[in-house]
C-alpha cells in the first residue's frame, strides 16, 4: 500500500509538471501566407510560405513581430528578461512616421516682403527650411521648393532629405522626401510638412542643446519652359540671408 501510495503520489507530481510546462508553449500549424503591407503610398508584399512565417493556432494567425513591424516601416528593439525588466522580455517598437506629401502654394504669398529683395540676387530657384507655424516649435517644419520665375517650368526630379544635425555636425536624424518632379507654375511652389520628435537614429531622445533644421538639397535644377525642349538649369545658392539651407533651434 505504502509503494502503491508513493507510485500515486509521483504520477499525480508529474501530470502536475507536464501540465504547468504545457501551459506555457503552444502548438500552432503553419499558416503559408502572402502578405502586403500598405504603407502610405508604398505597398510591400511578404512571401511567408516557409517555417518561421505566419502559424494558425485555435483560429487566429500569428505573425513574426519583427518581419511585420520593419514592414511597416517600424524598428524593434529587444531586451532579455532581467532583474533591471522585472524578469520580463522588453521590447520596444518605434513606430514609422506618417507619409510625406507636396502641396502647391504661391510664392508670394510665403515670401510677401523678401521675395522682391531677394529678386536683386541671381536666385531665381528656392530650396530651403522653415518652422512650420511658430518660431517656438522645435518639432514641426515645412520644407520649401519655390520658383520665382514667371514661366511655368517642369523640372527633373529634385532630391532631398532633411536632416538634424548637432552643433558638431554629425547627423542625429535623417529622413529622405518624395522626389518633386513635374510643372512648377511661375511664382509658385510645394511644400512637405515634416516632423522630429527630438529623438535621434538610435531611437533614443537627445539631450538638450542646439541643433540645425537641414534641407539637404542639389547644386543645381534642371528644368525646361513649359512648351520649350530646351533643357536649363538654375544654381541653388545662398546671399544675404536668402535661401539658406539650414537653421537653428534649441530644445
Amino acid at each position: 500500500m505504502k509503494k502503491w501510495m508513493i507510485g500515486l503520489l509521483c504520477g499525480v507530481t508529474l501530470t502536475l509538471l507536464t501540465a504547468a510546462v504545457s501551459s506555457s508553449t503552444i502548438q500552432g500549424t503553419l499558416f503559408p501566407s502572402m502578405v502586403t503591407v500598405h504603407n502610405g503610398n508604398e505597398a510591400k508584399t511578404m512571401d511567408v510560405t516557409e517555417d518561421g512565417g505566419v502559424i494558425n493556432y485555435k483560429g487566429k494567425a500569428y505573425v513574426p513581430l519583427r518581419l511585420f513591424s520593419e514592414a511597416m516601416g517600424a524598428s524593434v528593439g529587444y531586451e532579455p528578461a532581467s532583474e533591471a525588466t522585472n524578469g520580463v522580455h522588453k521590447i520596444d517598437i518605434y513606430q514609422g512616421v506618417a507619409p510625406i506629401q507636396w502641396n502647391l502654394v504661391r510664392t508670394e504669398d510665403v515670401f510677401p516682403k523678401s521675395q522682391d529683395f531677394c529678386r536683386s540676387f541671381p536666385m531665381p530657384f528656392y530650396i530651403m527650411p522653415t518652422n512650420s507655424e511658430s518660431l517656438g516649435d522645435t518639432r514641426n517644419f515645412k520644407m520649401r521648393v519655390h520658383s520665382l520665375m514667371n514661366e511655368n517650368i517642369t523640372v527633373e526630379p529634385i532630391e532631398l532629405t532633411f536632416e538634424i544635425t548637432d552643433e558638431a555636425g554629425q547627423v542625429v536624424y535623417s529622413r529622405p522626401l518624395p522626389p518633386l518632379s513635374g510643372v512648377i507654375p511661375g511664382n509658385f511652389g510645394f511644400y512637405a510638412e515634416v516632423s522630429w520628435d527630438h529623438t535621434g537614429l538610435d531611437g533614443l531622445e537627445v539631450p538638450s542643446g542646439n541643433y540645425f533644421i537641414k534641407l539637404k538639397r542639389p547644386d543645381k535644377v534642371s528644368y525646361k519652359v513649359l512648351g520649350s525642349d530646351e533643357e536649363q538649369s538654375v544654381g541653388i545658392n545662398r546671399a544675404m540671408g536668402c535661401n539658406l539651407e539650414l537653421f537653428r533651434i534649441t530644445i
